[in-house]
């Protein structure tokens, strides 16, 4: 005699479950799609928290609250003169740039950076590329509204991205220093859900997900095509073994626009480069100061 479970008509609970199984993560985004992406969307948007202990500032630094109508921004400024604003990509901080902040103070410069929402000591908010143009625009009107103003801009990875995508008013003549500047930011994005730990089909059905709303809302914020227009203004610095960023973005566009200039550095990689000395020199160049008796050290003399 057969066993019930064979019989016709009568599912086999094992098969069935075995089923479920293996595709469950397609079963549940078509059963519940949005607990799916937004479950997602607060993995790859907010940052990993990391212990919130206060930060150790370099001599002479201070250290204050910006608000915006978004929460509280935190940020970090030293020296006088005309101030020099830098904006950290997505996972970065402000902690990134106080050696180069600190070289410009000796030079007569004002140097400031903040954490962008959700990063570091600011409020904890999604960090969407979107909400970081906004705080970067906040963040340019205060200093431009200050006594000193608002003299160049320094970027690193996605922050280049909304830098070029700030008020144009704010952003035009000014000097733009990027760092390891992220051109294609969809490949950027979807890198970074290849290494969520996600069922395959998850994945697939979040990054057919993602180029829907990549193609509405964050193809008009490439890079490339906002930073045209700033191009007689700006130096790129990229590493040749960054591998974050493929170093022939940096060059085709440079290449598109010869007016802006690409420094090449070596074995840097895509954060180690902010704080080398090639570009520290670069930078000061750019900026029309051309002192070598300051001497530039990645090492911080705190408080």
């Amino acid at each position: 005699m057969e066993k019930a479970s064979s019989l016709p008509g009568k599912p086999n609970i094992g098969n069935l479950f075995s089923f479920f199984a293996k595709h469950k993560a397609g079963l549940m985004g078509r059963l519940v799609p949005g607990w799916t992406n937004d479950k997602i969307d607060a993995m790859l948007f907010t940052p990993k928290a990391t212990d919130i202990k206060p930060v150790r500032l370099p001599r002479g630094m201070n250290q204050f609250v910006i608000k915006t109508r978004d929460g509280d921004v935190q940020a970090y400024q030293i020296g006088k003169g005309p101030t020099v604003v830098f904006v950290h990509g997505w996972g970065g901080a402000a902690q990134q740039f106080f050696p180069l902040m600190r070289g410009l103070a000796q030079c007569g410069f004002s140097a400031l950076t903040f954490d962008q929402l959700g990063h570091g000591l600011s409020d904890k908010k999604p960090a969407t590329l979107q909400q970081s143009i906004a705080t970067t625009n906040h963040v340019f009107n205060y200093v431009k509204n200050s006594a000193d103003g608002l003299c160049a801009i320094v970027g690193h990875s996605t922050g280049c991205i909304t830098i070029a995508n700030a008020v144009p008013a704010l952003v035009k003549d000014r000097p733009l220093f990027l760092i390891s500047p992220i051109f294609n930011y969809k490949l950027f994005f979807l890198k970074k859900l290849v290494k969520l730990k996600l069922h395959a089909d998850q994945k697939k059905e979040y990054a057919n997900h993602f180029s829907k709303i990549y193609r509405s809302e964050y193809q008009k914020l490439e890079l490339a095509t906002n930073l045209a227009r700033y191009g007689d203004y700006t130096v790129i610095a990229h590493d040749e073994s960054d591998s974050e960023s493929a170093i022939s973005d940096s060059e085709r566009f440079c290449a598109t626009y010869p007016l802006t200039k690409l420094l090449v550095t070596k074995n840097s990689d895509h954060v180690r480069i902010i704080n080398t000395e090639t570009v520290w020199q670069e930078l000061k160049s750019h900026l029309n100061y051309d002192d070598t008796t300051v001497n530039f050290t990645a090492k911080i003399i705190y408080q």
